[in-house]
């Protein structure tokens, strides 16, 4: 049976060709990778490492030595995020602290956030989960109003903008991913970013020191992206997603990953698709509207607001459902319908049983917010494999959901 994948960037023939043309000359490649980003993105640094992952954890390390106050080891974090966010938090040596978000927005809940303790804080972290840009300006404005660095996470969020400035360049440094769930993919890999000279010069010199990648490792992640390449259309991702080894659909949390230079011939892919990146997320963006206009007919859902003068590029679209069995419901009804819904992270960071023991005691029960997300969310694709049958098909889905709404066609 046909299954749509819940997120994935398709590479075709074309891609793969361009891809196999450059390999020779791999190592210039990256280069010109990196002066487009540092020319789109105004940026004074930008630093390849193995893995967004891997990125954070560098990123972290960097500011504490750059900030030279060694009882900053607090980095704040949004009460519902991607669980490598609090590992890789960790894997650096410093603390997990936690404030709630807003479910209408999944940005933080200001308030709370300018009431915590600054003193042993080092860095606020953004998320911008699914493409959907933070209040980022605001967040950037309370780090400097409290002396601390902020950290522009936009694993999720290359493209999108707020206020027509790019994710990922606001606050101090940011991050970009290129795993196999976001905007562009080369399976693995993550960009550090940051407008400061000063920053830049000390993020160089912490990537310049990491060991070149194992050929072993690239390797690997070559064929696990040509796989991927071949079976993530519909009519194969029914096989794709039962192959153990991609790892699909799986939140861990661990701590501990590979920490070493970017792979010149995993570059060489992300650069390819990076010169489609404004098409996919036009594409992406379109679908979300059709599925919006969806949900606004047929379902009790209710969308995550994107907020004033923001331009999401929607790796997925989040929807809140009216409680967890009705959301748990939905996800089995669109799963038998060959559509890779999701529930997306399983709890809040707060409750994530591996890291709840380590952390503040005033900071176990204070996400409310988080909570209510993780109960309620559903995401559903927007990536450029879904069809107009595809949104039909999840449209008579949700008009189940309220069956006294007649059905309409999307367009």
């Amino acid at each position: 049976m046909s299954y749509l994948a819940p997120a994935g960037t398709p590479i075709v023939a074309s891609d793969l060709w361009q891809w196999l043309r450059g390999l020779p000359d791999a190592n210039k490649g990256l280069e010109r990778f990196r002066d487009a980003l540092m020319e789109r993105f105004q940026l004074r640094g930008c630093e390849f490492v193995s893995s967004g992952r891997a990125g954070m954890t560098l990123l972290l390390q960097t500011l504490y030595r750059f900030r030279g106050e060694p009882q900053r080891t607090e980095v704040i974090i949004p009460g519902y995020t991607c669980y490598s966010v609090p590992a890789s938090i960790e894997r650096a040596g410093l603390r997990v602290r936690v404030c709630d978000v807003s479910p209408d927005t999944l940005s933080y809940d200001l308030r709370r956030l300018d009431n915590f303790d600054f003193s042993r804080v080092l860095a606020v972290v953004s998320a911008n989960l699914y493409g959907l840009p933070n209040d980022l300006p605001a967040i950037e404005a309370l780090a400097r109003k409290h002396g601390v660095f902020m950290v522009d996470d936009a694993a999720q969020a290359l493209g999108a903008t707020h206020g027509g400035r790019s994710v990922g360049s606001f606050g101090d440094a940011g991050i970009f991913s290129l795993d196999k769930g976001k905007n562009i993919t080369s399976m693995q890999g993550g960009i550090l970013v940051t407008r400061s000279a000063e920053i830049a010069e000390a993020l160089k010199e912490s990537a310049d020191a990491l060991p070149p990648p194992a050929l072993r490792d690239t390797g690997l992640q070559v064929a696990k992206m040509l796989i991927y390449a071949a079976l993530l259309p519909p009519a194969r991702y029914g096989i794709t997603r039962k192959l153990p080894f991609l790892g699909l659909g799986r939140t861990p949390y661990q701590t501990y990953s590979p920490l070493t230079r970017y792979s010149p011939a995993l570059g060489a892919m992300a650069h390819v698709l990076y010169s489609r990146l404004d098409a996919l997320a036009g594409q992406r963006r379109d679908n979300a509207r059709r599925l919006l206009d969806a949900v606004a007919r047929h379902s009790p859902l209710r969308a995550i607001s994107p907020l004033p003068d923001t331009t999401p590029v929607y790796v997925r679209l989040p929807l809140l459902a009216q409680d967890r069995q009705s959301r748990d419901s939905l996800l089995q009804t669109l799963d038998a319908a060959g559509v890779g819904a999701t529930a997306s992270y399983p709890t809040a960071v707060t409750d994530i049983p591996e890291l709840r023991a380590r952390l503040l005691a005033e900071d176990l029960d204070s996400c409310p917010g988080a909570r209510e997300v993780a109960e309620r969310i559903v995401t559903l694709p927007t990536h450029p494999y879904v069809s107009s049958s595809d949104i039909e098909r999840i449209s008579s889905v949700l008009q189940g959901l309220n069956p006294d709404v007649p059905a309409t066609r999307c367009g």
